[in-house]
């Protein structure tokens, strides 16, 4: 019997441990002109970021501190909405890391941010110069296949590493997630939080 009780727990336990790490389902809601910025921007719940419009989860792990660029832009509905992105959260992990999502809505946009750009034109768009980029077509998040950019920047002599990751979602918006890091090892810790319904 207590073999028995033993054996009970111990996959109990096991079981517990699984359902912990796995990814909760994302609920989503339609976006539609009665949706708002804040429905698109997204919330903390618990420890999880989640926007139900955009279709994007993310678990919070670690000391981070987050910033949400649009707050004053929250309870605008889409019908008044004139902006052509809504900025998401951004969460800095100290010096170590952060990742910024931001939802792209414009179409010419869309375009201009998934064409191939060169080197020299990412390079008069950024505050850092790219010494490196690789295009990436088939990046997988969750199973599902993103386009991304992964870079290395010269951020005033030292390398750091970056990965832009872009999701078209089916209601339109494209979801852009941008990763920095002084490692792709250390942005692969952050991937592997995303979630995309």
């Amino acid at each position: 019997m207590k073999k028995l009780l033993a054996i009970i727990m111990s996959a109990a336990i096991l079981l517990m441990a699984g359902c912990s790490s796995a990814h909760e389902p994302i609920t989503t809601i339609p976006v539609n002109s009665e949706t708002t910025v804040g429905d698109i921007a997204g919330t903390i719940e618990g420890d999880r970021y989640i926007s139900h419009a955009g279709g994007v989860g993310f678990k919070l792990t670690g000391d981070y501190t987050v910033e949400w660029p649009d707050a004053d832009k929250r309870n605008i509905v889409m019908s008044d909405y004139t902006g052509v992105d809504i900025s998401g959260p951004w969460f800095v992990w100290g010096n170590t890391a952060s990742l910024k999502i931001d939802y792209v809505l414009d179409e010419q946009l869309k375009a201009d941010a998934t064409k191939e750009h060169t080197l020299e034109e990412w390079n008069k768009s950024m505050k850092y110069p790219a010494k490196s980029i690789e295009y990436i077509e088939d990046y997988k998040i969750d199973g599902k296949s993103c386009f991304a950019l992964k870079m290395v920047l010269d951020k005033n002599g030292y390398d750091v590493s970056s990965l832009q990751i872009y999701f078209f979602q089916d209601n339109g918006l494209l979801v852009l997630f941008t990763i920095t890091a002084g490692s792709f090892k250390e942005i692969d810790k952050v991937v592997k939080n995303l979630q995309i319904a």
